[in-house]
């Protein structure tokens, strides 16, 4: 599971008025996604007591945490994140992502750059099993 984090030195640019913090530094991800195309930008919330289906979709998903801790599984690896971590779920890899407190909500923010064909997202993820 790739989880990354901004808290790391930043890269001064714009003529030193901007400290960009590069969770994937430019170009680092063009071979894996070449092809691909963005998918959506989104925030979701999940409640307490619940989680997210189970999916998988043929995209490279990334969900930015920003309020709540939860434990996210990608494949058959688990893992808890809070606010301020990245994770980065691989194209056709199982996920899901629960909320470990029982007051409050998580929520994060969500895009894709995917490889599906137009029309190919549809509304809905495939349903899928997770690993042991």
């Amino acid at each position: 599971m790739d989880v990354r984090n901004a808290r790391i030195e930043p890269t001064i640019e714009h003529g030193g008025t901007c400290k960009t913090f590069f969770m994937f530094p430019k170009e680092s991800i063009r071979d894996e996604t070449d092809g691909s195309y963005l998918e959506y930008i989104s925030e979701f919330e999940i409640s307490p007591g619940t989680h997210l289906e189970p999916h998988k979709h043929n995209t490279h998903e990334f969900f930015y945490i920003l309020s709540g801790r939860a434990l996210m599984q990608v494949g058959s690896e688990k893992r808890e994140v809070a606010p301020g971590d990245l994770i980065h779920i691989p194209p056709n890899t199982v996920h899901t992502i629960a909320p470990l407190t029982t007051s409050e909500p998580m929520r994060a923010l969500a895009f894709a750059a995917s490889f599906m064909p137009p029309g190919g997202s549809g509304t809905e993820a495939e349903p899928a099993e997770l690993p042991e």
